[in-house]
């Protein structure tokens, strides 16, 4: 008797997990869906297009979106399920201008692996910050096309900044996280 109830016991936390788990991911869909919809209306090229949205590697929720506005520019957007928007960028071209290698002293190989490559990325979002400072966390930034990472990094006097950098040791964006961005309301 004992043991029966011991299975079915299991059985019922199986389920009940597997629900929290469900639950989960259709929260995670939502906050997706709250960071588009945030990124895609604080656009000034409208209409645009949504290329990618990824778990922006903060480990708090939040949303790195790419969008491609009418134009055909590359946009960076970090938002919450709350539809509040800490940056926005759009991405244009290296910001050190291919100096990056050359920064932080090394000598890019071209079979270099994905885990030098986010070292390289890390590396150099630290160094493009005056007096240096250090990572906080990074991930793959989800831009199939061209594959980067997002690497926040902490200064000297404890300001976060999103940076977005490839293992070629190149920053296509940078921008300082504190309280969400406020936009004009726009007018279609």
């Amino acid at each position: 008797m004992k043991r029966s109830s011991l299975i079915i016991g299991a059985n019922l936390a199986m389920l009940a997990s597997a629900g929290l788990i469900s639950a989960q991911a259709a929260n995670t869909e939502t906050s997706h869906e709250a960071a588009i919809k945030a990124c895609s209306t604080a656009n000034p090229q409208q209409p645009v297009t949504v290329l990618y949205a990824v778990e922006d590697g903060s480990g708090i929720g939040f949303s790195l979106v790419w969008l491609e506005d009418k134009e055909g520019g590359l946009w960076l957007c970090d938002a919450d399920a709350d539809g509040n928007v800490y940056a926005y960028s759009l991405v244009m071209n290296d910001l050190l201008e291919g100096g990056g290698a050359e920064l932080i002293g090394i000598e890019l190989i071209s079979d270099e692996s994905e885990e030098d490559a986010q070292e390289i990325a890390e590396k150099v979002c630290v160094a493009y910050l005056d007096g240096g400072g250090k990572v906080l966390v990074s991930a793959p930034d989800g831009l199939e096309d061209d594959p980067g990472f997002v690497v926040f990094v902490e200064d000297q006097n404890g300001n976060t900044h999103l940076c977005n950098a490839t293992g070629d040791a190149m920053i296509w964006a940078f921008e300082p996280i504190s309280d969400p961005i406020e936009f004009e309301t726009q007018t279609s």
